[in-house]
């Protein structure tokens, strides 16, 4: 992985190759009679895939849902718990194939028009698996980009990512450094992509130039909202200057939000090193001058869930993939709870619970940890909501 660090922006690829990319299941069976008859093969195939993508590997899981039914129950939790122990792969499902799933927390992502209910909403609420409102024929996969629409899903790559912070968006509104950063980090992936490829160092998922976009994800909402920015002209800056990395790149652009909090962290301490305008918005010390992911709360804040799951208006038209909502909660949600809060939301984003059962994702900063379960506001329930006890810590 390499990392180019510029005024307001950092831009993350690989040297000898594509960052990040994605592809339905299908491609898992080519060669092979199906995934029954040689489920190692399948296994590392995938496996050699993802440890060449440093930005993460996302698996749409396009297989017929008869496909899981043939298999024994024991055979089946296997097979999901192998894939999702992989690192840097998140799988996507249709409601279909997310029932098809074992108990346990997965890096996975259900793609459905509407809130999860019955048995699939308790995995939902478990934080199992998370859920993406899903609009249309493409996938619109969280922290990476938008498919091709078709029947079956064609393989997809990112030259890299580049995560910038919204303060200093009209310094890079003319795009000049942008497309030089993006320019030499791509032409130095394509070179050793090259060589891979002439020496058949590459996985048998072919690929495809025409294929290949960056992803450009944004950081510090909060930060941009606390120091008085305005949404509306920001959202048609971002569709300005998408439209612009386009034309003078020539290759798609995927407009996200980001959810990694090291990268926000770098960017803080960037903006306070070099004296930028924009680090005026930052928290006063002791706090820790790191700004949060994506346009809502800081998830490892104790505030309300609406802080944390609330996007600005008119990003559905802004941004091509929805940003990540990662609600901490003191026990599982209800489900009368969870209406509630898509009701305050519309539109929603890509919603994960994370109830005290389940750890906090990495990496973890010794100077912003993660609050205690305890101390998060539970989701509003009208009907059966539980009222914490005045000194109910103290027994």
């Amino acid at each position: 992985m390499t990392g180019t660090e510029g005024r307001g922006f950092l831009l993350r690829s690989a040297s000898d190759g594509p960052w990040a990319g994605w592809a339905g299941s299908r491609f898992l069976e080519e060669g092979l009679a199906s995934v029954h008859a040689a489920p190692g093969r399948a296994l590392a195939r995938l496996m050699n895939l993802v440890s060449l993508l440093p930005g993460g590997f996302g698996l749409i899981w396009d297989h017929p849902p008869a496909w899981m039914q043939a298999l024994p129950s024991e055979s089946r939790q296997g097979w999901w718990e192998a894939i999702t122990a992989i690192p840097q792969l998140s799988l996507h499902l249709g409601p279909d194939a997310a029932q098809q799933l074992p108990g346990g927390a997965f890096r996975g992502w259900m793609h459905a028009p509407e809130m999860p209910e019955g048995p699939l909403g308790e995995h939902w609420r478990h934080g199992i698996i998370g859920w993406v409102p899903r609009q249309g024929a493409p996938w619109r996969l969280p922290e990476l980009g938008v498919t091709t629409p078709g029947d079956e899903v064609p393989p997809g790559w990112l030259w890299g990512e580049v995560t910038l912070v919204l303060g200093a968006l009209p310094s890079l509104a003319s795009g000049e450094a942008l497309v030089a950063a993006m320019s030499e980090a791509q032409g130095t992936a394509e070179r050793g992509l090259a060589q891979r490829l002439a020496s058949a160092a590459w996985v048998d998922l072919p690929f495809s130039r025409r294929a290949v976009g960056w992803r450009l994800a944004l950081s510090g909402g909060i930060e941009f909202q606390r120091a008085g920015g305005a949404w509306p002209a920001a959202l048609g800056q971002l569709r300005a200057l998408k439209a612009l990395l386009q034309e003078r790149l020539r290759t798609p652009i995927h407009l996200g939000a980001s959810s990694d909090l090291q990268v926000a962290a770098l960017l803080g301490r960037q903006a306070l090193r070099e004296g930028h305008p924009w680090r005026a918005s930052l928290a006063l010390p002791p706090a820790p001058g790191a700004f949060t992911p994506g346009l809502a709360a800081d998830p490892r804040d104790p505030v309300p869930l609406e802080a944390r799951a609330m996007q600005p208006a008119g990003w559905p038209d802004t941004l091509d993939h929805p940003p990540i909502a990662l609600l901490r909660v003191p026990a599982i949600p209800p489900e009368a709870g969870a209406q509630t809060l898509l009701g305050q939301i519309q539109p929603s984003p890509a919603l994960r619970w994370l109830p005290p059962e389940l750890p906090p994702p990495g990496r973890f900063d010794p100077d912003r940890p993660w609050a205690p379960a305890a101390v998060y506001p539970f989701p509003a329930d009208p009907g059966n909501g539980v009222q914490r006890g005045l000194f109910e810590d103290l027994g």
